[in-house]
């Protein structure tokens, strides 16, 4: 199968530039970090590879997701909703 890759839109291009400070900041340029040193170790280097409580989501075998609207929506943005969500299938998003 052959893969297209479309232009990057402005949207792309701002979320990968995003992405590329985000991943270029230290722990310290954090507000809460630099107000309160004292409560945060010297080297954080991550997430801790091993934690005291394994938190999951129990699944019912066989249970569907609940099939109903949380909310109403005026027709003029159901049919946006329903446009943008008709891209994205056609994209392969979801």
């Amino acid at each position: 199968m052959t893969r297209i890759r479309w232009p990057i839109t402005r949207y792309e291009n701002n979320v990968k530039s995003r992405l590329t400070m985000w991943k270029q900041k230290r722990i310290t340029d954090i507000p809460v970090v630099k107000d309160f040193p004292e409560f945060f170790p010297e080297d954080i280097s991550g997430l801790p590879l091993v934690r005291q409580v394994e938190f999951r989501i129990d699944l019912i075998p066989g249970a569907a997701p609940v099939a109903k609207a949380p909310y109403r929506l005026a027709p003029s943005e159901m049919q946006e909703l329903s446009g943008q969500l008709q891209e994205l299938l056609d994209k392969g998003f979801i």
